[in-house]
Order: structure tokens, then C-alpha cells, then sequence
């Protein structure tokens, strides 16, 4: 039995320690700055180390394996001491961190050099064969590591656990599969060397967090129990914005928040045992003034402040009152707010008059058969945007504003999903100057709604403008690439027969290196200007990138193609003036046919291209154009 677990373990032990390692991974990428993902990648590496050390008798594997268990075995419990201070009290200082890394650090050291001392463990030659000495023989193991390692996880353990009530419920059931997960493995590491559960050399606690492995990657890829830090009541109740004072039966201060002691004018240590309305001159002044407001309990605590008291009962599980709780809510800002609101009502509805937006709102007609929607109020802007100023607005049925798009409208305000959801949408419209466009949002006002009128005309002329560049080469103004294979395609579509038509610049290069990036730019801007003078209205132009163009022809024949291909090839070597100067450059042309070569764009301008580059063959097309186009027609 033995050696069937020193055959099947250890491969077992090496394929946890890569998932291990894996979920440490992916915590690390998760969150960088997570204890989790270190306390993982300790656990990986422990199982690890028992993949090495069990069954072999290879002293350097051995050697390997118990350094690696006993690297992870003393700094697991800082680990999780830290994770421990991160979840209750705040992270751990550096010095704590310095001081406990101490005798991990010293084990470490000591596995790495043990074949010079044997303190760790020994290695003992018998009769059959090698074998190494336990490390609870070893005095090191017994008297440092093992109480110092045992009793910080120990304590830490009992720690977070005592601390659960002061962690908030959404939390706890997280915190609890945590401290179980660590429990089970200590518990049977404690039974295993302390009380002689089983044989002393064997793997229990690799084991078992080999067995535990589901749950650690449930706990830490589905709960993500690296995400959040839990906070503690004391942490939340000092965070409350609002001072929060806690009396007992007597009247007496037992627990006062950061904000109380500001308010309060010293601190919490000072109040405790403190009658509040007695001993403290200031809550004195506040149950004074408190005893004349009215059901709100407002008061003014000095001529900066004012705060709104709340007095309630404080019980225990049986019901029984075991004091109040005093909450003084600041409401200077919302007082000041409301007061600001009052003093500007008329400055807002002023704004609202004088708005470039037009503003409505529609409310049912009771009196009405089916009870329709009509208009109660129009500001200006909106009269202008939909009357002619003969008429009003206030009193006119929805379906008669067409400009609103009044069935859109009742059809979302009448319909119950849609209840308290806002609508939007843009709508072309005649308006005052022409044709325009309007954004109408329709907002829920209790049973009514409002709407607002934007003008957006100029934006949308300023996109329909934009989306045009953006279709067009900026040296050339045809059809970018992009542009091209828009239209093009779409007249590829509609037509059952025609030809594409694909072009470049003979020695093109040439002329540019010869003369000047700026006189090659000029010539493919004649070059375009040439191209489009030869072509129909319903021709598509397009310069695909350097001095290469394409044509599509929709609804010629073979020959109205080559008549074509002649005069742009003709057009194109005629003499260019560029900058003064007298340029010659002929240009080449493919021809493709549609449908013989194919009914889909690319692939006809990819047959044009081929047919282009055969008819190039053609030393001198000045002199017989015509043979060198009947060339160019693809086969």
C-alpha cells in the first residue's frame, strides 16, 4: 500500500501544485496587491515541495522538496495573519511584518544549508537503502518553527473568528468558508504531528489541501474572495457623516463617533460615563432648544449650523430598552438649498421662458371622452418651434402637434411598461426657417409628461457634412478607399451588367523622387480631376491608396468599356503643368466585366488589377491605344 501511494502521490501532489499556482495567477491578475493570491501561491508551493520530497530517496530531490515545505510552511501563518488584519483591524505594519517574517526566513536558511548541519533533518543510510529522519526529531522543528508556526495561525484563526460579529452579514458567509478552509487542513496538520494521527511521514496536510483544492478555487474565482476587505461596525459607525451619540438608561455617554466628539468639542474619552444633558454644555443647549420646535426637531446649534435631532429608543434581542440613540443630522446645505429654491423660483421660470429650448407639458383631459392628452403650458421657444404665430399652443390635443410625432408619444406615456421611463428620439420637421431637425425628449411628470425641444438642424448638417469627408480623399476630394467600397458595392448591386476599371500612374515614383512630394500630390490631383471629367454622373470614382484608382461602370458593354478605358488613358497622358514644369505620365488601366468576371466588387477590381498588370506588357501605348486596351480587358 505504501508504495502504491509513493507511485500515484506524488504526480497527484505536482498536478495540484499547478492548479494551485494557476488560481494564485489569476488572484494576482485580479487584484495585484491581494494577500490571497500570496497565501495561494504558498499553498501551491508547500504541495509542491511534498511532490519533490515523498517517496524519493534522491537526497537533492529531498533536499528540494523539504526546503520548498518548509519556505511555505513558516510564512503560510504571516500570510494569514495578515489577511486576518486586513479583514478586521486594518493591514498589518511593516515592522509586525519584518519581525514575524523572522524565523521563517531563519527555517529557510536552514533547509537550504542543512546537509552542513542536519538541524533540519538528517539523512540515514540502512540496510535498505536511504532514508531521512522526521522533523519532529529535530530539536529546531520542535522548539521554534513548529510553536511559532502552529500558534500564529492559531491565533489568527481564533482572531478572525472572535471577530465575526463585527464583520457586516454580507461578508461573513465569505469570511466563514475562508476560516473553514484554513481550519480543516490545520486541524489535521496538529492531529498528524502532535497526537499520532497516522504515520508521521505521511503527507496529510499536502493531502488534504489537495482535496480542498475545488473549494479554495470556488472560494476564489466564484465568490471572489479576494475583492473585498470587510469592515468592521466600529470602522462603519465612526464613517457615519452624521454625529451618532449611544445613552444608557441613567442618561450616560457609553459610545460617541468621530463626528459627536467634533460636534461635542472633545473626544470620546472625555464623554464616556458623561450625562449628555447634564454634564455637557453643548447637547444642554441642544435639549433646550429642542424642547419649543415642532415635529421635525430642527434646532440651530450656533449661527454657522443647523441640525435636525433624532432621539430613539435603543433595545436587546428580548425587547428591552437599553438606552437611545441621539442622532444629530446636519442640514445647513438642505435648509440653505431650500431657501435658495424659494428666493429663485421666479429666476427659473424666468430661464425656463427665455430657454432656446422649447418646453411642454401634456396632462390628460379628465372632461374628455378616452381622456387625450393636451397641452397645459408651452414656453416660448416651443411656440415658436411649432406654431406660426397665429395661434397658441396651451389647450391644444397631442394629436394635433404632427411635429411631435404624436403617436410615438402616446403610444410610450399610455403604455404601463414604459411607466416612469424616459423617451428620445430625433424627428425631421418643418420649423419657422425650413426643413429641420428636432431632438424630442419626453419626460414622466406624475400622471403628466414634459417634453423637450432641442434644435439640432446644425448638428445634423455638421454630420452629414463630416460623414462626406470622411468618404472622401482630402488631396484628391473622389472616394476614399472606404467611401468607394460604400457606393460601389451598393452599385454593383443594382446592376446586371457592367465594368470595373482599375488605374495607376506609370512612373509614378519616378516623378515623385524627381521632383518633389508636392509636385506628386499636385499631379494626383489632376490626375482625379482628369478621371472624373471623363466619367458619367452615375460612374464611381475611387482613389484606393497611392496613385491607384478604380472606376465602376454600371450597365455598359464590353465595348463602352474599352471606349471608355481609351479616353481616360488618352485624357491621362496628356502633358500635366506642375509647378511650372512640364510633366509627362501615362497612366495604365485593367478592365473587368460584369458579370463574365464576377458579380463581387473586390474580386472584379482584384481581375481588373491582374488584367491591368498583364496589359503593362505593352512598351508603348501612345502609339496604339486601342490594341493596348483590347490588352487590358481581362481574359
Amino acid at each position: 500500500m505504501e508504495a502504491l501511494f509513493e507511485s500515484i502521490l506524488p504526480p497527484l501532489f505536482g498536478l495540484a501544485a499547478v492548479l494551485y499556482l494557476g488560481i494564485a495567477a489569476y488572484v494576482s491578475r485580479s487584484a495585484p496587491d491581494s494577500l490571497v493570491a500570496f497565501f495561494l501561491f504558498l499553498i501551491g508551493i508547500m504541495i509542491a515541495g511534498t511532490a519533490f520530497s515523498y517517496g524519493t530517496t534522491d537526497q537533492n530531490l529531498y533536499g528540494i522538496g523539504r526546503t520548498l515545505a518548509f519556505f511555505s510552511a513558516g510564512f503560510l501563518p504571516v500570510a494569514f495573519y495578515m489577511i486576518y488584519r486586513q479583514y478586521t483591524d486594518g493591514p498589518a505594519s511593516a515592522l509586525m511584518v519584518a519581525i514575524l517574517s523572522i524565523i521563517p526566513i531563519t527555517t529557510t536558511v536552514l533547509a537550504l544549508t542543512n546537509s552542513m548541519h542536519n538541524i533540519i533533518w538528517d539523512t540515514v543510510i540502512t540496510e535498505t537503502g536511504i532514508v531521512f529522519t522526521d522533523v519532529t526529531e529535530h530539536y529546531w522543528f520542535n522548539r521554534v518553527h513548529a510553536p511559532f508556526a502552529y500558534g500564529l495561525f492559531a491565533f489568527s484563526l481564533v482572531a478572525l473568528a472572535g471577530r465575526l460579529p463585527s464583520i457586516a452579514p454580507a461578508h461573513r458567509r465569505t469570511v466563514v468558508i475562508f476560516v473553514v478552509s484554513a481550519i480543516l487542513p490545520f486541524t489535521i496538520s496538529i492531529a498528524n504531528r502532535f497526537f499520532g494521527l497516522g504515520p508521521p511521514d505521511f503527507p496529510f496536510l499536502s493531502l488534504t489541501l489537495t482535496v480542498m483544492l475545488p473549494l479554495y478555487a470556488y472560494a476564489s474565482v466564484s465568490m471572489r474572495v479576494f475583492e473585498f476587505s470587510p469592515v468592521a461596525y466600529q470602522m462603519l459607525f465612526d464613517h457615519v457623516r452624521d454625529p451618532i451619540i449611544v445613552l444608557d438608561n441613567d442618561q450616560r455617554i457609553i459610545c460617541a463617533n468621530e463626528r459627536a466628539s467634533e460636534l461635542l468639542e472633545a473626544p470620546e474619552r472625555d464623554l464616556l460615563g458623561r450625562r449628555l444633558w447634564q454634564d455637557v454644555p453643548q447637547a444642554r443647549a441642544i435639549l433646550e432648544q429642542a424642547q419649543d420646535l415642532d415635529s421635525t426637531q430642527t434646532l440651530r446649534l450656533d449661527t454657522r449650523r443647523t441640525y435636525e435631532l433624532s432621539v430613539a429608543p435603543l433595545n436587546d434581542k428580548r425587547g428591552r430598552q437599553v438606552g437611545v440613540v441621539v442622532v444629530c443630522r446636519d442640514v445647513t446645505e438642505r435648509r440653505k438649498a431650500l431657501s435658495q429654491l424659494a428666493d429663485s423660483e421666479h429666476l427659473i421660470r424666468t430661464l425656463i421662458e427665455t430657454s432656446s429650448n422649447g418646453i411642454l407639458r401634456f396632462a390628460r383631459d379628465e372632461g374628455s371622452k378616452g381622456r387625450p392628452f393636451r397641452c397645459i403650458f408651452a414656453n416660448r421657444a416651443a411656440e415658436k418651434f411649432l406654431t406660426d404665430g397665429k395661434g397658441t399652443l396651451i389647450g391644444m390635443p397631442l394629436e394635433k402637434v404632427s411635429q411631435l410625432d404624436p403617436e410615438r408619444l402616446m403610444e410610450h406615456f399610455d403604455d404601463d411598461r414604459f411607466e416612469g421611463s424616459t423617451i428620445s428620439f430625433e424627428t425631421q420637421c418643418e420649423l419657422p426657417e425650413g426643413e429641420g431637425w428636432l431632438r424630442i425628449v419626453g419626460e414622466p411628470v406624475g400622471e403628466d409628461f414634459s417634453v423637450t425641444l432641442i434644435d439640432i438642424t446644425q448638428r445634423k448638417r455638421n454630420e452629414h457634412k463630416m460623414l462626406a469627408d470622411a468618404l472622401r480623399d482630402p488631396l484628391t476630394a473622389v472616394l476614399n478607399r472606404r467611401g468607394f467600397e460604400k457606393e460601389a458595392s451598393a452599385c454593383v448591386r443594382g446592376y446586371d451588367e457592367g465594368a470595373v476599371l482599375y488605374l495607376d500612374l506609370n512612373q509614378f515614383k519616378s516623378i515623385n523622387d524627381r521632383f518633389g512630394h508636392q509636385a506628386g500630390d499636385a499631379l494626383l490631383k489632376a490626375f482625379g480631376h482628369r478621371l472624373e471629367f471623363c466619367l458619367r454622373p452615375e460612374d464611381v470614382l475611387g482613389r484606393l491608396g497611392g496613385d491607384e484608382f478604380a472606376i465602376v461602370l454600371p450597365g455598359v458593354d464590353v465595348e463602352d468599356a474599352k471606349h471608355i478605358a481609351e479616353r481616360l488613358v488618352t485624357t491621362a497622358s496628356e502633358a500635366y503643368i506642375i509647378q511650372g514644369q512640364e510633366i509627362i505620365c501615362s497612366a495604365s488601366v485593367g478592365i473587368a466585366l460584369m458579370p463574365k468576371h464576377g458579380e463581387e466588387l473586390w474580386h472584379l477590381i482584384s481581375v481588373a488589377d491582374q488584367a491591368m498588370y498583364n496589359a503593362k506588357s505593352i512598351k508603348d501605348a501612345s502609339n496604339d491605344r486601342a490594341a493596348y486596351v483590347e490588352a487590358a480587358v481581362a481574359s
